[in-house]
């Protein structure tokens, strides 16, 4: 059953409708900060807009929008922006394609994680080829000034000069920490955002009656049995001395462990949905596991440990019993 004539995202709507749908979501894209989030969630956009109407439309139009938006950044010598829409929105695209196609939730998300990944890798290697340095020498550079800008702000704040000076000495360690670890913080970064998108999308388009049957039944996800390897060798390189091995190392083990984060929000989504608590709560949840550091290291370890739990098997108890 297609969504009412009314919704913004409705199946089978005329190509003006999705150019101006498309148009909105990649201009406001380019608006200082606010404009993340619109660029986060570009790619669910297309990823709906894709698999409700025809697929030519919607290529036709987002084509159409980049290139005007070329044109008029062009002009000002800023093509970087438009680059970005452009692989936001490929990537939500080919979301939508292997969706379409009845792949696994993995491919669904590790597909158009690779297209940022590759946008990211162009970005760095051109910027840094601009600037006639290594790449791994511009990421370090911003990273720097990052860590700059924090240094600042907390010198004006009212703390004691020791405090002050402990952040001062802990400077390079804190740039060499996040350089080293950048690969790590693109992948995590990439496949949350697609897990979200895809998540989303799939919400709107039940509405809409389209059903994928691999987005429906996410809260009995398990991470590969496998990966609690890399995340067990990535640990132990970790630790060793070697800065190169043990930053390799710090990279494995933050990927599998943020896989097991999202386990474990499966295995919390589970609850949620057998426990049926009401919709406020479980975003008020999700809320304070996003902005608590304790919290999501506690849901990651369950995520870890429900390889040989399997704490979805005692909830199930738990309902039976009602």
């Amino acid at each position: 059953m297609p969504l009412a004539k009314t919704n913004l995202l409705s199946s089978n709507s005329p190509f003006f409708k999705l150019l101006l749908i498309i148009t909105f979501f990649s201009a406001a894209s380019l608006i200082p900060f606010i404009g993340l989030l619109f660029l986060m969630t570009l790619p669910m956009v297309l990823f709906v807009l894709y698999l409700l109407n025809d697929q030519t439309k919607i290529l036709l139009a987002f084509l159409v929008v980049l290139c005007a938006m070329a044109i008029l950044l062009t002009s000002i010598h800023a093509v970087i922006p438009v680059l970005a829409v452009a692989a936001m929105g490929l990537a939500g695209m080919v979301m939508a394609r292997t969706a379409q196609k009845n792949y696994s939730i993995e491919i669904i998300t590790i597909m158009p994680s690779l297209i940022i990944l590759g946008a990211i890798a162009f970005y760095v290697f051109y910027s840094a080829l601009q600037l006639s340095i290594s790449p791994w020498l511009l990421v370090e550079k911003y990273f720097t000034q990052a860590v700059e800008l924090n240094v600042n702000f907390y010198s004006r704040l009212p703390l004691k000069p020791e405090e002050l000076k402990a952040i001062q000495d802990s400077k390079p360690s804190i740039i060499q920490l996040f350089t080293g670890i950048f690969p790590a913080l693109c992948i995590i970064a990439a496949l949350f955002t697609f897990w979200v998108n895809a998540l989303t999308g799939n919400r709107i388009l039940s509405k809409a009656g389209v059903v994928l049957p691999q987005l429906s039944g996410l809260c009995e996800w398990r991470a590969p049995g496998w990966l609690v390897w890399f995340f067990i060798a990535g640990g132990g390189l970790s630790l060793l001395a070697q800065t190169n091995i043990r930053f390799l190392g710090l990279n494995v083990f933050l990927v599998a462990s943020s896989l097991y984060l999202l386990q474990g929000l499966a295995i919390v989504s589970f609850f949620f949905q057998h426990k049926h608590i009401p919709f406020f709560f479980r975003w008020l949840s999700y809320f304070l596991i996003a902005i608590q550091q304790i919290l999501m290291i506690a849901i990651a370890l369950m995520g870890l440990f429900d390889i040989w739990i399997d704490f979805r098997k005692y909830f199930r108890k738990d309902q039976t019993t009602i």
